[in-house]
């Protein structure tokens, strides 16, 4: 029932965007692969496997790469109208989007991730939220007692937000003590936040919030997300720390998921008129 109520709300209030809402996906690749590979491990597999098995995941993953030559990341060119072009498939992306789930169907996203800049990874999961459902955008900066904060990707769903601090590292780079610390620095930005109302409620309306309807307390969620893959994803001190390849799996169970999280309530927030006129 409660997956119900939850995916009619988000019909309504994003039908205007995305008529074919709500949208079921079954491994963390799902989003960006197309509809026929999908539909590969759905006809072959239970949908518990799929969900749960990650060894039969990378086989399948595996038998369906093994055509391909490893991703060079040469191949991609940056366009002056910010678009991209894969050369040998002689083929033009109007966005890194667009592009990484179109490669995303011969290559592994792992390599594919590797050819863009960390500007790029952010804006790649900001655009990917937007696809999902949810409002999104990169970098917030703001400043609180003289100590200047940043917030890679912020995404909201109804009342619920995410603050997310994205790593382009390699399985060198991203070792527990530095995910530890990243964890509890990401918190600290959050905490910081509700102190100042003006401050949160700019937030807000930068996520499109309802600000003709009476506010009602949000809940802020710090993530941190790995460009490569981790040995295992895991929770620190109530921060999910996770790798891309798990994504979208922790988006489709994020209800569920939230109750081992810690949330920051957002109870108090100052909206401007200057900036609803901009918007």
């Amino acid at each position: 029932m409660d997956k119900l109520v939850r995916e009619l709300v988000i019909l309504y209030e994003y039908s205007d965007k995305l008529p074919s809402y709500p949208i079921e996906f079954h491994s963390g690749l799902d989003v960006l692969e197309d509809e026929s590979i999908s539909k590969s491990f759905s006809k072959n597999t239970p949908k518990e496997e799929v969900n749960f098995s990650r060894a039969n995941f990378k086989k399948e993953r595996h038998n369906y790469y093994r055509n391909f030559q490893k991703f060079q990341a040469q191949n991609i060119i940056r366009n002056k109208d910010s678009s991209f072009t894969y050369i040998p498939l002689n083929k033009t992306y109007p966005s890194i989007f667009e592009c990484i789930r179109d490669l995303v169907e011969k290559f592994s996203i792992a390599d594919l991730l590797t050819a863009f800049t960390w500007q790029e990874f952010e804006e790649f999961i900001s655009l990917a939220l937007n696809h999902y459902g949810y409002h999104a955008f990169r970098t917030f900066r703001f400043s609180i007692s003289k100590k200047r904060h940043e917030v890679d990707v912020i995404a909201r769903e109804r009342n619920d937000i995410l603050f997310i601090d994205a790593k382009r590292w390699n399985s060198k780079t991203a070792n527990e003590s530095a995910l530890i610390k990243a964890a509890h620095e990401q918190n600290l930005r959050a905490e910081h936040l509700i102190t100042n109302p003006t401050i949160a409620g700019k937030l807000l309306q930068k996520l499109h919030y309802p600000i003709n309807q009476k506010f009602k307390n949000c809940r802020i969620y710090s993530i941190i997300l790995v460009s490569s893959n981790l040995r295992e994803n895991f929770f620190v001190n109530g921060v999910a720390i996770l790798d891309f390849a798990h994504f979208n799996a922790f988006l489709n169970n994020f209800q569920s998921i939230k109750i081992n999280l810690k949330s920051i309530k957002l109870s108090k927030v100052v909206f401007q008129k200057k900036l609803i006129r901009k918007l």
